[in-house]
C-alpha cells in the first residue's frame, strides 16, 4: 500500500486503486422504478438504461444515512449502497407496505466486489476491460466487460474530480481483479492507496464526505442537496423530515497553513467571537496545508475569511480548491 503522501499524489497525478465496498442489491420486477424512487432521495424515474445515478439515502426523519450509486439496465437496477443501515431489509419492507406486487429485491451476489480506480491516468488501468473504446464511455455511463476471465460492470464515475471508474464483479473474482488493477496502476506510477486520503481529495472538490459532513445537519446546511431532489412531488423515504427553508448556517471549506487541520467539533472563532465549528477534518497527506470543512453561521460561511480554531489560523476557500489534471488531460491522449 502507498503511504498517505503517495496515495494523494496517485489520486491527483496517476491512478489510485481502492476497494470501495458497500452493500450491492438488485431490484427487479414490475414496480422496481417506483421502489427505487421511494428508497432514494434523488428522483430516478426518468433515468435511462445504460446510465448511473448517485443519490443520498435518508432515514425516516430526513437525516442522511448514506449514499447510493444506481446502475440502470433494461430489466434491473443494481444499487451500490454505503449506508449506516442495511438497505435490503428496508427495500423488502417497502415492497410489502407500498403494495408493489411482482417486485423483488435481493443481494446481488454476482456483483459483490466494488473496486474503484481514480486519477488522471485511471483510464489506462481500465481501458481493455470492455470492447468499447474507453474514450466512448461518458461520465455516468457503464458497460459490461471482463477482467481476469470474470464478467464485470465497468462504470465511469468519480469522487475526486479526476477521471474515475468502478469495476463491479463477483466476490469470488474480486481479489484477483483487485490485484490486477493494482498491478496496472503501478505500471503508470500509482497503486493501492490508503483510503484515509480520499476524504481530503473529495472535500477539495465538493464531493460529499459522509458521514461526517452531514452529521447533525440537514441537507441544505451540509451543502449536499444536489444529491437529492428535495422538492419532488412524489413520496420518498425521509420526505417528511426534509426542511426546505434557507439555513442559518452552512458548510464552507478551509485550509490551515503549515499545520494539521483541527479536529471535528473544535470551536471556530472570529476575533474571539464564536461563529461555528469544525465539521470535517481530513488527512494532511504530506501537503503543506491541512484541509477540512467548517460549519459556519451566516454570514461567515463564505470564502476569503481568516478565522481561528484550536490555536490555528484557518482561511476559508472556494471549491474546487485544486486544479484537477483530468480537466485538461484527454482520455486516450
Amino acid at each position: 500500500m502507498l503511504t498517505t503522501k503517495e496515495s494523494y499524489a496517485a489520486i491527483r497525478h496517476t491512478a489510485a486503486v481502492y476497494n470501495r465496498g458497500g452493500e450491492v442489491l438488485r431490484l427487479t420486477g414490475t414496480h422496481r422504478v417506483e421502489l427505487l424512487s421511494w428508497l432514494l432521495a434523488k428522483q430516478t424515474e426518468f433515468a435511462e438504461p445504460g446510465t448511473v445515478v448517485e443519490s443520498l439515502i435518508l432515514d425516516e426523519t430526513g437525516n442522511v444515512e448514506g449514499s447510493a450509486l444506481v446502475v440502470l439496465d433494461d430489466e434491473a437496477a443494481v444499487v451500490i449502497a454505503d449506508s449506516q443501515t442495511p438497505l435490503l431489509p428496508i427495500a423488502l419492507a417497502a415492497i410489502e407496505s407500498l403494495g408493489l406486487e411482482g417486485t423483488f429485491a435481493e443481494d446481488a451476489e454476482d456483483l459483490a466486489a466494488v473496486l474503484a480506480i481514480e486519477g488522471p491516468l485511471s483510464w489506462q488501468v481500465a481501458e481493455d476491460i470492455t470492447e468499447d473504446p474507453i474514450s466512448e464511455i461518458l461520465l455516468n455511463e457503464w458497460r459490461r466487460g471482463t477482467l481476469n476471465g470474470t464478467g464485470c460492470l465497468l462504470v465511469r464515475i468519480g469522487t475526486t474530480a479526476e477521471y474515475g471508474y468502478l469495476v463491479v464483479t463477483s466476490a469470488a473474482g474480486g481479489t484477483s481483479a483487485f490485484d490486477r488493477l493494482v498491478d496496472r496502476a503501478q505500471g503508470v506510477g500509482g497503486g493501492r492507496i490508503d483510503k484515509n486520503v480520499l476524504h481530503r481529495a473529495q472535500a477539495e472538490v465538493n464531493h460529499p464526505v459522509l458521514p461526517s459532513q452531514a452529521q447533525g445537519l440537514n441537507i441544505f446546511e451540509a451543502g449536499i442537496q444536489w444529491m437529492a431532489t428535495p422538492n419532488r412531488d412524489d413520496e420518498y423515504r425521509g420526505k417528511a423530515g426534509v426542511q426546505l427553508q434557507a439555513p442559518g448556517r452552512k458548510i464552507v471549506a478551509a485550509v490551515s497553513d503549515n499545520a494539521d487541520f483541527p479536529e471535528a467539533g473544535t470551536t471556530v472563532t472570529d476575533e474571539g467571537i464564536t461563529v461555528g465549528r469544525v465539521q470535517t477534518s481530513t488527512a494532511r497527506a504530506g501537503l503543506n496545508s491541512g484541509f477540512g470543512l467548517l460549519l459556519l453561521d451566516v454570514p461567515y460561511c463564505v470564502p476569503g475569511l481568516t478565522l481561528a480554531a484550536g490555536g490555528r489560523s484557518l482561511s476559508t476557500v472556494a471549491r474546487p480548491a485544486v486544479d484537477p489534471q483530468s480537466w485538461t488531460q484527454q482520455i486516450g491522449g
